[in-house]
């Protein structure tokens, strides 16, 4: 994308007043406006009414970004969301229209305004990861846990939908229904090899009943497969739209953001095994692990567990 698609290098960086506007092209009850600040910040912001302006309290303290009320000439208020570093501009203009995207299913400006202040926390993250790109690695495992989410939490197992995919808060499994008591772990494999690596102590601890689902996986540069980039949008399409201000924000959490430079590799999923995980089931715990000794990294010959293997099918039966 060049800088002539974005849209604030072709705004005139205001002499009077603290903001210049150019209206968002959007269906949204809610207008949108790309805006450019009196000291070069830009960004893009939602018109507020401006006696309720004093009741919106903001968190200032960002890294590299900030949300702002401004106020207009005209007596008008806007909520912005802006930063000042160019070189983060082709990033941040394709954050902003995935947040418009978001607010799609917005009753009022006040629904708008919560998803904002989430979303910000979300990019606050994310900038401070520098914006690198995912690994291959980190491509492959994400496109394992969507693929679970896509053919089977959302369809047959789960009510929770996007919102039981626990991976990217940081909790111990990708997958967790409280109210089925379910927990589940995605893992990926190399199609020529039975090993995978467990992260942590906790990753097949649970005291929900935990399943462990490994897919064999690959990544090439000929067009033969997938991309990251495209299997996003396959799951984004499927799930309803008062999720995807969620699914934008797990992504975000995980350092996600579309680039096109992930449309250079392509990936193949192969069918996925299921294991149950018992108490007989090879693994460190607390339990088992010697007081004193930290964090824990260790892999597992899944031809040693075939024993534990369980249809795929088990999950759905257990699912609410």
């Amino acid at each position: 994308m060049s800088q002539s698609n974005i849209p604030w290098f072709s705004m005139i960086t205001p002499v009077k007043g603290m903001l210049s506007t150019l209206r968002v092209k959007s269906d949204q009850k809610t207008p949108w406006y790309w805006v450019k600040c009196r000291d070069e910040q830009f960004g893009i912001a939602i018109q507020i009414p401006l006696q309720d302006a004093q009741y919106i309290h903001l968190n200032h303290n960002y890294y590299r970004l900030n949300i702002l009320k401004i106020r207009g000439e005209n007596d008008d208020c806007y909520l912005c969301i802006v930063i000042g570093s160019s070189e983060l501009s082709k990033v941040f203009y394709h954050l902003c229209l995935d947040l418009i995207s978001s607010c799609e299913v917005s009753i009022n400006y006040i629904d708008t305004i919560n998803i904002v202040k989430n979303r910000v926390l979300a990019w606050q993250r994310l900038f401070e990861k520098e914006n690198k790109l995912l690994t291959p690695q980190e491509c492959m495992g994400l496109i394992a846990e969507l693929q679970f989410l896509k053919e089977h939490w959302i369809s047959k197992i789960s009510q929770t939908g996007v919102y039981g995919w626990k991976g990217p808060l940081g909790k111990s499994q990708d997958f967790i229904d409280e109210k089925c008591e379910l927990s589940v772990e995605i893992k990926t494999r190399a199609f020529d090899s039975n090993i995978i690596n467990i992260s942590s102590r906790q990753q097949l601890n649970s005291p929900h009943s935990l399943y462990l689902i490994v897919y064999p996986c690959a990544m090439n540069t000929e067009q033969n497969g997938i991309t990251l980039n495209e299997f996003i949008k396959e799951v984004r399409q499927l799930i309803s739209p008062q999720e995807y201000a969620i699914f934008d924000e797990r992504l975000l959490n995980v350092g996600y953001i579309q680039n096109e430079n992930y449309d250079s590799f392509y990936f193949n999923l192969g069918k996925p095994k299921s294991y149950v995980i018992t108490e007989q089931f090879p693994k460190l715990t607390d339990i088992n692990i010697p007081i004193g000794i930290g964090k824990v990294k260790y892999d597992i010959d899944l031809d040693s567990v075939s024993e534990h293997l369980c249809p795929i099918e088990k999950l759905h039966i257990k699912g609410c």
